[in-house]
């Protein structure tokens, strides 16, 4: 029959039929990978190509506990263990006779396949297990990754009752698009020249105070809190300016030399701050895998990305 190789670095295999004919397969996949939501009793995170066609994916139970791989980060440097059982929890190579439609719930998910759509080779590992490990850079998407935001450690809940809260307004950091509740937003406070991602480094520090603005009432030092530095009261300091001592023309919030408060508009109440779309990525390693054509210890599935609409009230 087919003579076997293990799976080490390289993700192109060549293995022999008893002709001796010698057949090429390519685990080199995009990585970018899509699910099937619609059985209520499992998933099935697939991952496709084209010419020729082909796809391979892991199905695993759809329940209370799996469905939190899609929402709820991992604690770090930690995976989820789901063993390969050949039943419920499977890892699947396949190829097909015609391109096959992607994206989620796509062709692969129907539960009645086209009549056209014929699988050519079919192969699946019965033993071995699925690594999943779910990250979220930056759940509020303002900027700031998660892990500057001061979240701390989660409850048995899976909330983080100690979470960090600059502005006392109720939302934590990691959550809010404003932290320090100036009506400005965290995400226009940064340093756009820091590209390390990690806004402690190399923050916007208008004042020197040692406090990054985007955490900072009073982001000029002037002694008048941001929020009260908003001549016209349209609850946005940042359409409020006048000229600096260098002759530029510069946000009052922005200037020292502007000292005239304005009293409190009260906060933004633009939705826009509020409604964001959390990103949440899954990866997926498959390791002790044996498809009978190929056999490894470990292969790197993917990532699936599921965005989710977050409001905070």
């Amino acid at each position: 029959m087919l003579r076997r190789f293990i799976l080490v670095i390289s993700l192109v295999f060549l293995y022999t039929c008893d002709d001796g004919d010698i057949i090429t397969v390519n685990l080199d996949f995009d990585k970018d990978l899509d699910r099937c939501d619609n059985n209520s009793e499992s998933y099935f995170v697939f991952d496709l190509r084209r010419d020729p066609s082909e796809s391979i994916g892991v199905t695993f139970p759809n329940d209370d506990i799996t469905s939190l791989l899609f929402e709820l980060p991992t604690p770090p440097n930690e995976s989820v263990e789901i063993p390969i059982n050949g039943t419920t929890t499977r890892f699947i190579y396949r190829t097909y006779n015609r391109d096959i439609s992607d994206g989620d719930n796509g062709e692969l998910c129907d539960l009645v396949p086209a009549f056209d759509l014929v699988i050519l080779e079919d192969y699946e590992a019965s033993t071995g297990r699925i690594l999943v490990t779910v990250t979220v850079e930056d759940d509020d998407q303002d900027g700031v990754p998660t892990i500057f935001e001061g979240r701390g450690e989660s409850d048995e809940n899976g909330e983080f009752p100690n979470a960090q809260d600059t502005d006392g307004d109720g939302i934590a950091d990691y959550l809010d698009k404003d932290d320090d509740g100036d009506n400005v937003p965290t995400e226009d406070e940064l340093n756009d020249s820091d590209t390390d991602s990690d806004p402690n480094t190399n923050p916007l520090d208008t004042d020197s105070d040692g406090i990054p603005n985007y955490l900072d009432e009073d982001d000029d030092g002037d002694d008048i809190d941001t929020r009260f530095e908003d001549e016209n009261q349209d609850q946005d300091p940042r359409n409020d300016t006048n000229t600096d001592a260098n002759g530029s023309i510069v946000a009052h919030y922005l200037n020292a030399l502007e000292i005239i408060n304005y009293g409190d508009p009260g906060a933004n109440p633009n939705p826009d701050w509020r409604d964001y779309l959390r990103i949440v990525t899954t990866n997926f390693v498959v390791q002790g895998f044996d498809l009978d054509i190929i056999r490894g210890d470990e292969y790197n599935l993917g990532d699936y990305i599921n965005e989710i609409p977050q409001t905070n009230n």
